[in-house]
């Protein structure tokens, strides 16, 4: 039977293969080997960028719209006193009622699926849905 043996850098004498120091130098043998990385992060970090991005735009988006509606609130106060005055049930009868607000529903379906080595694997879809007033 034969042993895989590590030939150290350093002095070039061979030593067994899962000892990290050279047993005739001392040289860190595992030093130089790559480090194993794992790629879940990054895997995650793609996955979540279109979801990111998304909410982003709708943050934005309502940011906006509150924004908008604070300054026609403003402008609506700049507007002299006497614009203000309350109206008699008479003449408020006869004014047409305010049009209603429109609104935009965005639905967003997610589908997922995760498997591992032994092969398992586990899928699922979740929906959101988001009302923005116009």
């Amino acid at each position: 039977m034969t042993t895989i043996q590590r030939i150290c850098e350093q002095c070039g004498e061979s030593g067994p293969l899962g000892v990290r120091y050279c047993p005739h130098c001392g040289y860190d043998t595992q030093a130089a080997l790559p480090m194993t990385t794992r790629n879940l992060p990054m895997v995650i970090g793609k996955a979540a960028l279109p979801i990111l991005a998304g909410a982003a735009s709708l943050a934005l988006r309502a940011g906006w719209k509150l924004l908008q509606q604070r300054l026609a609130t403003a402008a609506d106060r700049a507007v002299t006193p006497a614009a203000h005055q309350p109206l008699s049930k008479a003449a408020a009868a006869n004014q047409p009622a305010a049009p209603a607000k429109p609104r935009r529903t965005i639905h967003i379906r997610s589908s997922w699926a995760v498997g591992d080595a032994r092969g398992n694997w586990r899928q699922g879809t979740s929906e959101h849905t988001i009302e923005i007033e116009d």
